[in-house]
């Protein structure tokens, strides 16, 4: 059996021999609108594909749902899966994923996250200069609204270090009621539990061996490490510094969140807040 393309390019060749479109239409069955049609959709399409390219540029860690979200903030209104469908034909993927089977204990976080400031958590990450030196970021992120409340990088961090910019977060963003952490020494150090007490914070720490229970905190950490540590190569600290407090602030107020719906965090934590 004959396919329409097929016909198609028989009436084709047939009008280049001489024979009338009309004519070769009605021997070969042939509407006379699927000869003279133009598929026009790749033209609808440029515009949005050349934005999805500047994204995947940019942000080669992304899948189609954060471009979708980052597109629908700049004022697109494609939708969800028109950005699929054209991610998947230009041939962009995100292969960072790591999909396994996740258990169901029923087990929830203690205390809750029930709005901005009610939970703070924080943890560090780790990396190396070209040198080979190391250095360390504490991230600190609000856990109700994704809002990364800061990262300061430095050598290495002591108590009294971690004090310290917990001090700065909190002059500048209010105090929160819990700040969630692991079983760290610079955590658990007398240091910082002064400062709790000071503040009137409560620290909520994990259980030794269970870092799920910080799961807001690791997400941080590896979305950081993903799109800045992996993706940079930094001579110097200062280097370091300035590219993280950069992407601190693409985070914030332009990164889609998927807690949020795929919206920046900035758009969840009090406007004062936001900086």
């Amino acid at each position: 059996m004959v396919g329409v393309p097929d016909r198609l390019e028989a009436v084709r060749h047939a009008t280049e021999r001489g024979i009338s479109q009309r004519r070769a239409c009605r021997l070969l069955g042939v509407s006379r609108s699927m000869v003279t049609y133009r598929y026009r959709q790749p033209e609808k399409d440029k515009a949005l594909c050349e934005a999805i390219e500047d994204i995947a540029k940019a942000h080669s860690a992304w899948g189609y749902r954060l471009v979708a979200g980052w597109l629908r903030e700049n004022g697109s209104s494609a939708s969800l899966k028109r950005v699929r469908r054209l991610w998947r034909q230009e041939g962009y993927t995100a292969h960072w994923r790591k999909r396994r089977k996740k258990k169901r204990t029923g087990a929830r976080l203690d205390p809750p996250p029930h709005g901005p400031n009610s939970v703070w958590c924080m943890d560090f990450s780790e990396d190396r200069l070209e040198n080979g030196r190391r250095f360390q970021t504490l991230l600190v992120k609000d856990e109700a609204t994704a809002y990364c409340l800061g990262l300061p990088v430095a050598r290495s961090f002591k108590a009294v270090d971690v004090e310290r910019e917990l001090d700065r977060m909190v002059e500048q963003y209010g105090c929160p009621d819990f700040v969630r952490c692991d079983n760290g020494g610079q955590f658990i150090a007398f240091v910082v539990q002064r400062w709790a007490q000071r503040r009137g914070i409560r620290m909520a720490h994990i259980d030794p061996g269970k870092p799920w229970q910080n799961g807001a905190a690791e997400s941080l950490v590896a979305t950081y490490r993903r799109e800045v540590l992996d993706a940079e190569l930094f001579h110097t600290l200062l280097e370091a510094e300035v590219i993280s407090e950069r992407w601190r602030r693409m985070y914030n107020e332009q990164r889609p969140h998927s807690r949020l719906n795929y919206r920046p965090p900035a758009t969840a934590y009090p406007a004062k807040k936001v900086v």
